[in-house]
């Protein structure tokens, strides 16, 4: 008999019909029989189940461990044999944050005590880089300097976008890997200026959208890109060196270091009335140049530019230009010049009127011998001729005539028309005159001889042999030997001899062109225009510098005195710089 409350004490009890169940020890593999009334309960040690506990179970079979842990079943308990990276009871503790690629392939991950950073590839942001952050669009530059840039770029499109980031950054280095920088620019700007850049060079710049994280790490996008060069440094020393009629010639300088990045020189000229620019492109080695077929007495415009780069379908960089030069073409000097009329002591010139749109306001006439030189300037700009006075029997004079035009203020002077004369002795008529170019010639005007039988005019066989009436003629004399006369009498009609040289001249000493003057006691040599020396053995040439010019203008005043009217004479001189040549000569002779 079982008392209540006395489980699991041994009591003698009386013998009675029912049975106890528990005696028959029901319960396997260690289980605990409970008695209860017709009935009794096994309770089952870990890992058994069933009425009697006779069925084993498995531990492993819920699967308790984790990241790939493998389970082992022993004594209704399991164990899980973690893999390299886990550890703990069910392999639940992980060793190496990163092992499973939390940043996926947007970024690179970094464990740090037991947890993970994740430093995102350009274009991703967010904790595990799965934000895509974009890059801003139509960069481009608005200006270039010599030691700066500026850029202009439009934030991503999206307001989702743009919220995102926090700024900008703007790489800049230059193409040889010498320099190179970044700037940081806040969201709210979408423009900014590069400095502190060398002149004339190509710098490669990037412009990415920027995120900021609070591991001082940040995220960026994807760049937008350009290459652009600074300007080289302007050409210095720009000036004219020569101006003509139709050309004009500049040069300039380029320093060895300053212009080092110049790739070549770019020289523009500008008419006013025209609409375009006329420019070419030197090499940086040519520092010169030559504007040709220009108008006369014209204003032009002339600028330099330097220029950076390699050309072609790269468009080189250009420096700012140098200052502007504004330079006037010479006017056309007098056409035809030549000598009318020359006495001993006067020679009259004359000269072809100004081609019409011409305005001369004067004309400047030079009497040059070898001991001095006189200035005359005769404001009249439509004179076609002059008579110089005042001059000295036998002499060899050059005369020259420069025309005048007047150019805001300035005036401007023709190259000089030159004109060789000699004047007649006094006591004969003898006139000679030598154009440029042309062999001297001496004029001579005398009555003619009481008769000339043998005398008969060319191409005329019915003329007769006696004229009635002793004409009057002119006898042309030049240094080849040949005499043409013209008769009055018989206008169109001329006749040309042989005439005879003195001796001492028959072998021609003179060289180069020159014409051989006999004298009393020695021969003389007229040398052609462009030579010098006894005989004409030196080649002269004029060489161009700057100079200035003295002329003279006497004006009359009328001034009244007691009722009478008085002329005073007042003579004003005049300072213009001009070009003036200097004779160099050399010898033609063989060394």
């Amino acid at each position: 008999h079982r008392t209540p409350g006395a489980w699991g004490h041994a009591v003698t009890c009386p013998v009675s019909a029912e049975t106890d169940e528990c005696l028959t020890q029901p319960c396997r593999n260690g289980g605990s029989c409970r008695d209860l009334p017709g009935a009794f309960v096994c309770q089952c040690p870990p890992g058994f189940v069933g009425v009697h506990c006779e069925t084993e179970v498995d531990a492993c079979d819920s699967r308790p461990c984790q990241h790939g842990g493998r389970c082992e079943n022993g004594g209704g308990a399991y164990l899980c044999v973690c893999p390299e990276g886990f550890f703990g009871y069910h392999c639940e503790t992980v060793s190496d944050p990163c092992f499973s690629s939390p940043c996926g392939g947007r970024g690179y991950c970094l464990a740090s005590n037991g947890s993970h950073s994740c430093t995102c590839k350009a274009g991703y942001t967010g904790k595990d880089c799965a934000k895509e952050l974009f890059p801003p669009t139509a960069l481009k530059v608005e200006r270039v300097e010599e030691s700066g840039v500026s850029i202009s770029w439009h934030p991503p499109e999206g307001p989702a976008a743009r919220q995102m980031l926090d700024g900008y950054a703007v790489t800049y280095a230059s193409s040889d890997g010498s320099y190179r920088r970044t700037d940081f620019v806040d969201r709210g700007r979408s423009s900014h200026q590069l400095r502190a850049l060398a002149a004339g060079r190509a710098y490669n710049i990037s412009v990415f959208s920027v995120k900021r994280n609070a591991n001082n790490k940040n995220d960026i996008s994807r760049p937008v890109v350009l290459l652009t060069r600074t300007r080289p440094r302007p050409v210095e020393g720009l000036e004219v060196t020569n101006v003509t009629a139709s050309a004009i010639s500049v040069r300039w300088a380029l320093h060895r270091i300053r212009h080092a990045t110049v790739s070549s020189v770019r020289v523009s000229i500008r008419h006013p009335k025209a609409q375009e620019d006329e420019s070419t492109d030197v090499d940086k080695g040519v520092d010169k140049f030559t504007f040709r077929a220009l108008l006369p007495g014209k204003r032009y415009t002339i600028w330099v530019t330097a220029l950076s780069g390699p050309g072609g379908q790269e468009h080189p960089t250009e420096s700012l230009a140098s200052a502007p030069l504004h330079v006037w073409t010479r006017p056309l000097p007098p056409a035809n010049l030549t000598a009318a009329r020359v006495t001993a002591t006067s020679a009259h010139v004359v000269w072809d009127a100004p081609t019409p749109g011409t305005s001369l306001e004067a004309y400047v006439i030079n009497v040059t011998t070898s001991q001095s030189s006189k200035s005359r300037y005769v404001p009249n700009g439509r004179l076609v001729s002059y008579t110089v006075r005042d001059l000295r029997p036998g002499r060899r004079y050059q005369l020259s005539v420069t025309a005048v035009q007047s150019a805001g203020g300035d005036q401007l002077h023709s190259e000089p028309a030159h004109l060789y004369i000699i004047t007649s002795a006094r006591d004969g008529a003898d006139r000679r005159w030598h154009r440029e170019g042309l062999p001297p010639r001496a004029l001579r005007t005398r009555p003619a001889p009481a008769r000339l039988p043998e005398l008969r005019l060319l191409n005329d066989p019915s003329a007769p042999a006696t004229p009635t009436q002793a004409p009057r003629f002119s006898e042309l004399v030049d240094g080849r030997g040949r005499v043409s006369a013209s008769f009055r009498s018989s206008p169109g009609r001329r006749v040309t001899v042989r005439s005879h040289a003195p001796g001492n001249c028959s072998d021609n000493p003179c060289q180069n062109g020159g014409t051989c003057v006999p004298g009393e006691h020695a021969h003389s040599c007229d040398c052609t225009p462009g030579f010098k020396g006894r005989h004409c053995e030196l080649a002269c040439r004029k060489v161009p510098q700057p100079c200035t010019r003295l002329f003279s203008e006497t004006k009359s005043f009328p001034v009244w005195e007691g009722g009478v009217c008085h002329h005073v004479y007042k003579r004003v001189y005049k300072v213009h710089p001009d070009t003036c040549f200097k004779e160099s000569c050399e010898s033609t002779r063989a060394r």
